[in-house]
């Protein structure tokens, strides 16, 4: 059978219902053989034990299940990647080969740390000297100026005191200078007055000839004279108050100057006064503790010096992936280990059976090449996307899935190939009758024949439900434990005893041998064995087949 289920899969078309149809049929025709090949061994001997035996048939329950089958290979589960340990490291010696069996804390690899070790010892004995360094600096930041350095800055303020006074007393004398060039300026204007008045006066005088023509240009010239004087004497007081504006800045710099030299005095007597003395003392802060930092991870680095890798899971070297002298980095993968005993199995899902599926449905999985061995699990893994897989017949598209899988005789390896069989659906103590049992009548209702406890045929309407090859669910209608006809024929007829019944089916039977007798002879002596299976009162195909596994269960 398994063998054929390898063919099936191979001759079956991508056609969903073609898929369906044409497994179903070969199905069916393989059942009718074994049916008809039984069913001619046995009917005699039936008979002689029992008349009524393959015409009635108890109610029972049943467990009705739908599956899903598919093909799979043996995988690990967890291949464990082993990575190399420190920034840089150099392989010493590799201690373990592929195909080892190491347990967690067994040594992988040594590493060749000696140029390592002796760097991280010359940096953190440099760092120490940075720091002394660094922290002499930041003292001498916070030290006040003394000695000669200090009496410098003391003159600088006593010589800034000094010519601030010079500068005080020359900006004085030139409000002195100014108010004896304001009385120049005063007397000028007057002495203008008299002269143009005199002018004036003169040239009216003329008019009336009581003065002569030159007498007037005298008073002109007077005039002239006056005006020049004046305009000179303006000249100096604006002289004056320029050279006053460049006294009260000489002034103005010499308070300037005396308060830098006190700034400076101060600042020389408290150094970390000042915001940019506080930065620069802050920054050097600041430098030690990176220097202080760098101290610690050197140190911390050389505690943490790696000379070995350790297994931290047991199971079996897979592959070595470095070489002895290799460099390696934190994240070089230097070996695989994985646990043999830790498998999946994946496999791809037709799109048409990929809805069926969820996770934790039960998986069975057998393989051609492990006779009488069965393995179980349940599906981990249901990819949310679908593939495109080549197959013998094209391209058809397929849903990846991963299955968890038992393996407690350590037979299964990777690489492996097992048929799957995913139950689906299951459900327990259903109530079910054979399908050639159930008959319909001219409005679409189902009955069955209900045998009495007078041994009398009765009809019984019943409500199906859910289906397999051979067993209709019942859902209303019938009782566990009724007896019932178990194939009906047109002669079935409520009212009629059991006695007729089996009397009836005796009366075809015999004729029917009689028949296939005279077949038989005008054959040569060959006998179509499908004639027997009418002893029964059975249709082709009818039930004594199967259980109601198998076969997907018909909607409600």
């Amino acid at each position: 059978m398994k063998k054929l289920k390898s063919l099936l899969k191979r001759l079956i078309p991508k056609n969903k219902f073609l898929r369906i149809f044409i497994p179903a049929v070969i199905i069916l025709a393989i059942a009718a053989a074994v049916i008809f090949t039984r069913l001619k061994s046995k009917t005699n001997m039936r008979q002689s034990q029992d008349p009524a035996m393959g015409l009635i048939e108890t109610v029972t329950t049943h467990d009705l299940s739908e599956t899903v089958t598919a093909s799979g290979t043996v995988l690990l589960n967890d291949e464990i990647e082993v990575y190399a340990e420190g920034d840089v490291n150099i392989v010493r010696s590799i201690l373990v080969e592929e195909g080892d069996t190491v347990e967690a804390g067994d040594l992988l690899v040594e590493y060749d740390v000696d140029d390592t070790k002796e760097s991280l010892e010359n940096s953190i004995r440099d760092t120490k000297r940075s720091i002394e360094s660094a922290e002499l600096s930041l003292q001498s930041l916070a030290l006040p100026s003394s000695g000669t350095e200090l009496e410098k800055l003391e003159h600088a303020v006593t010589t800034a005191e000094i010519n601030l006074q010079n500068a005080n007393v020359t900006y004085e004398n030139y409000e002195t200078k100014l108010s004896q060039q304001q009385a120049s300026v005063d007397t000028a204007e007057k002495d203008v007055e008299r002269a143009e008045k005199n002018y004036t006066d003169s040239l009216a005088l003329l008019e009336v000839g009581g003065a002569s023509q030159s007498e007037v240009d005298d008073y002109e010239y007077a005039l002239k004279t006056a005006r020049d004087a004046l305009t000179q004497a303006k000249d100096s007081y604006n002289d004056i108050l320029d050279e006053q504006e460049t006294a009260r800045l000489s002034v103005l710099s010499a308070e300037n100057s005396l308060k830098e030299a006190q700034t400076a005095l101060y600042d020389g007597q408290n150094p970390l006064s000042t915001e940019s003395a506080q930065i620069a003392y802050k920054q050097q802060e600041l430098n030690i503790e990176a220097l202080k930092d760098s101290l610690s991870d050197y140190e911390q680095d050389l505690s943490e010096l790696v000379y070995y890798t350790y297994a931290s899971v047991s199971g079996t070297v897979t592959e070595v992936c470095i070489d002895e002298g290799t460099y390696t980095e934190e994240n070089t993968v230097i070996m695989y280990v994985a646990d043999f005993n830790d498998l999946i199995v994946s496999a791809n899902i037709e799109e048409y059976d990929a809805p069926l599926l969820a996770l934790g449905q039960k998986v069975t999985m057998t393989s051609d090449g492990l006779e009488d061995k069965v393995y179980t699990g349940t599906i981990i893994k249901i990819s949310p996307s679908a593939d495109d897989t080549s197959t013998n017949m094209g391209t058809e598209t397929t849903v990846p899935i991963e299955i968890s899988v038992d393996n407690p005789d350590g037979i299964l390896k990777p690489g492996y190939s097992l048929d799957l069989e995913i139950t689906v659906s299951e459900t327990s103590n259903l109530l079910m009758v054979s399908s050639s049992a159930i008959s319909k009548d001219e409005s679409g209702e189902s009955y069955v024949y209900r045998v009495d406890s007078e041994n009398k045929l009765e009809k019984a309407v019943i409500e199906t439900g859910d289906s397999s090859d051979v067993y209709i669910e019942v859902l209303s209608g019938l009782s566990e434990g009724d007896r019932i006809i178990s194939s009906v024929t047109e002669d079935v007829a409520e009212g009629m005893s059991l006695e007729e019944l089996i009397k009836l089916n005796m009366e075809r039977t015999a004729k029917l041998n009689s028949e296939t007798n005279e077949s038989s002879g005008e054959n040569g002596g060959r006998s179509d064995d499908r004639n027997n299976q009418s002893n029964q009162m059975l249709p082709s195909g009818g039930f004594g087949g199967g259980g109601p596994q198998g076969g997907g269960p018909m909607g409600r």
